[in-house]
């Protein structure tokens, strides 16, 4: 579970996410919030980036597409197709390695 934080992890909601993490068997990680007028972000708290060979996540975007990579385009959406055909697309066409995302918008994928 991704949480993201607005000035550190000991906030009150933060807190209450990494409990029903620890109750669930759920594995949290913290992220502060980006600055999205200047660009401005932190490091990760639990987690690394960047490591294509080895990532094995896929991502559901708040508006409903599943996107196979942080760092390409490839998107399906689960709006026009069944979730599980649009989640065999994503596994079935992430990419060895990202490319440059031409959008740039990483705000509406969640991390």
């Amino acid at each position: 579970i991704n949480c993201v934080v607005f000035k550190n992890k000991e906030e009150k909601e933060a807190q209450e996410v990494a409990r029903f993490c620890r109750e669930n068997g759920l594995q949290i990680r913290f992220i502060h919030q980006m600055n999205l007028e200047t660009g401005e972000f932190s490091v990760v708290d639990g987690g690394e980036g960047g490591d294509c060979k080895n990532c094995n996540r896929l991502r559901l975007t708040a508006n409903g597409e599943i996107r196979p990579c942080l760092f390409n385009d490839l998107s399906y959406s689960t709006k026009n197709r069944p979730v599980d055909e649009a989640f065999q697309l994503a596994l079935q066409n992430k990419p060895k390695a990202g490319t440059r995302s031409l959008s740039g918008k990483f705000y509406g994928i969640g991390g």
